[in-house]
């Protein structure tokens, strides 16, 4: 059906409608200026506090992660001594690397940052065998980015206290989840904790599917001892 043509002279005596929206949009401002002015001033402080808050946190954190960097160096300095001369006392040097921890977690508790204080906050105090404390701090990171490595945490604070049954809990929730590094250390503590109780079929089943999962680690030649020593 053709379209009805209108004339040029119709188009031209017709309102616009973009203009007429325009003009009224210009009326509203200049009848509401006062009222317009106090919104936008009131924007404007907002944005800009959320811009200031934003790179705050930002300064916040870099100053954490380079006080975080400095307990870091403590902790391997104090973990590499104790593998060097395990009868040396290096409670001294763990509570070295645990103030520059807490120090890094009071200027900044958020996101990954937060976590890797506290996962070593967790580490310092298990390495001085105060376990509820290392308990405390690994717990604040279960349901985080750092979760397996809270597990293993947990799980080695009961195995260490002969809490065989929680720990193999602990192991054995991080044995299902094939993505993460931890499945074969996993797998080895759950193993262990099965020989505690006395289930070594248990025991042996687990090292055989560590011994699968990672034929060439560094753990492979243990492990092969293990199975052989469980069949007897």
């Amino acid at each position: 059906m053709p379209t009805k043509k209108v004339s040029r002279k119709k188009l031209l005596n017709e309102p616009d409608e973009f203009i007429s929206t325009t003009g009224k949009v210009i009326q509203f401002l200049k009848t509401h200026q006062r009222q317009v002015a106090q919104v936008s001033t009131v924007v404007l402080i907002v944005v800009a506090a959320i811009a200031g808050g934003f790179y705050y946190f930002r300064w916040q954190e870099g100053k954490a992660l380079t006080v975080q960097d400095q307990a870091l160096q403590l902790y391997q300095e104090a973990y590499r001594t104790s593998m060097e001369n395990p009868a040396a006392e290096k409670k001294e040097d763990y509570q070295k690397a645990l103030d520059k921890f807490k120090e890094s977690l009071s200027v900044y508790s958020r996101g990954n940052t937060g976590q890797v204080s506290e996962i070593f906050i967790g580490h310092c105090y298990f390495a001085m065998k105060e376990y509820d404390q290392a308990q405390a701090a690994y717990s604040k990171c279960l349901d985080g980015p750092f979760r397996n490595l809270a597990l293993n945490g947990m799980a080695y604070i009961f195995e260490t206290k002969g809490d065989y049954p929680k720990a193999l809990e602990n192991f054995e929730k991080n044995m299902g989840n094939g993505n993460q590094p931890y499945q074969v250390e996993s797998m080895l503590g759950a193993a262990r904790c099965y020989e505690a109780l006395k289930q070594k079929p248990k025991a042996l089943e687990i090292y055989e599917k560590a011994l699968a999962q990672a034929p060439k680690s560094t753990m492979a030649e243990f492990i092969r001892w293990k199975v052989s020593e469980l069949k007897g």
